[in-house]
């Protein structure tokens, strides 16, 4: 879900590869392609090659957790032509008619894409990228690394504020249910509450629900921050905003399990310009530069075709692909009552309120 730097080598010899495969043409020259996406989610060597290629700039509005980006999708006015997603969002947002079911035959190189990962986006979307959820912690400032999910919601020193979380109604709870042995995907509102006091009894420990990079990047926090609920690949942003030796930042994944998510692509059905939408989705799974992308931004691709194209040292890093040990005390997020949503919002708001009001 975040940026992530290769070294050097590696990325601009994916990119050297490129540059040669498409030659530079503008036959769209002054025409604009608006992406709803986090921050440093798309590699700027990708958006070079695309704008290269076509003459169509890429812009970029950011948000920094689902529930901001469903706010920009519901707008009747949003001139986003596409859409970070997931299957939730694209799957409640396509029943009421705002995402366009995708067109698979306008995306052919969607055949690199295993069926898994697609299924893994429903119909109104199209697999971009995949990942972990977990703990980022700072080596220098703990003596131990965590283990368990209890180093993050049960803190030794609790009434410190250090840690870092997220304004996420679904991702914030995974940790808390996965904790205490129950599903991501619950809806029984006992369970939910028994997450909700656990966040609750966090909360004095925790510096902000902003997202950690976010947070960092606006150089709040950088003295006090250890831990923070991150995705993986967000260490190492994390460790260019702070710019120190010794790459402080690491991230892993707890041992009761963590939520395997999956990004997703979608086209708003009132983006004006869907030929071009459905050109640059095809263009990002081009193996190429679907390699290009993962390289750049230290992210799982769902490509198959562009995985075999990683460097060994990509491909081999458990942080970005993690090994089947760690898949298989994995879970998904899955579809669920509207009513299950409108409680996970309500504790979100209510954490954020209490905190606030402190």
């Amino acid at each position: 879900m975040n940026n992530h730097k290769t070294p050097f080598r590696a990325r601009s010899a994916l990119l050297a590869v490129t540059c040669l495969l498409f030659p530079s043409t503008a036959p769209y020259a002054g025409q604009t392609l608006n992406l709803l996406n986090w921050e440093e989610y798309l590699s700027e060597a990708v958006i070079e090659r695309w704008e290269a290629e076509t003459g169509i700039k890429i812009e970029q509005v950011y948000f920094d957790s689902g529930d901001k980006r469903d706010e920009v999708l519901a707008k009747p006015d949003h001139l986003i032509d596409i859409a970070l997603t997931e299957l939730i969002s694209s799957s409640r947002f396509g029943q009421r008619g705002l995402l366009d079911p995708i067109d698979e035959q306008a995306v052919p190189n969607l055949k690199h894409v295993p069926r898994r990962w697609r299924d893994s986006c429903g119909a109104h979307s199209i697999p971009y990228l995949w990942g972990t959820l977990g703990i980022a912690y700072r080596t220098d400032r703990l003596p131990n690394a965590p283990q368990s999910w209890a180093d993050l919601l049960e803190p030794a020193n609790r009434d410190e504020p250090h840690i870092i979380m997220m304004e996420d109604h679904e991702d914030i709870l995974a940790g808390p249910l996965l904790h205490q042995g129950h599903s991501i995907n619950t809806s029984n509102n006992d369970e939910l509450k028994a997450a909700f006091e656990l966040l609750q009894a966090q909360s004095p420990a925790v510096l902000t629900y902003e997202y950690v990079i976010t947070s960092l990047r606006s150089q709040r926090y950088l003295d006090k921050a250890d831990m923070a609920l991150a995705y993986s690949g967000d260490q190492q942003v994390l460790n260019e905003v702070e710019g120190v030796e010794g790459e402080p930042w690491r991230y892993m994944v707890p041992e009761e399990g963590t939520l395997l998510w999956v990004d997703c692509l979608s086209i708003p059905a009132k983006g004006a310009q869907k030929a071009l939408a459905y050109r640059f989705l095809n263009f990002l799974n081009n193996p190429k530069i679907a390699a290009l992308n993962s390289a750049e931004l230290g992210v799982a691709t769902t490509n198959a075709a562009a995985k075999a194209l990683l460097p060994e040292e990509i491909r081999q890093d458990p942080t970005i692909y993690p090994p089947e040990a760690v898949l298989q005390n994995s879970q998904v997020y899955e579809t669920r009552p509207l009513e299950a949503t409108q409680t996970r919002r309500r504790i979100i708001s209510a954490l954020i309120n209490a905190h606030e009001a402190r």
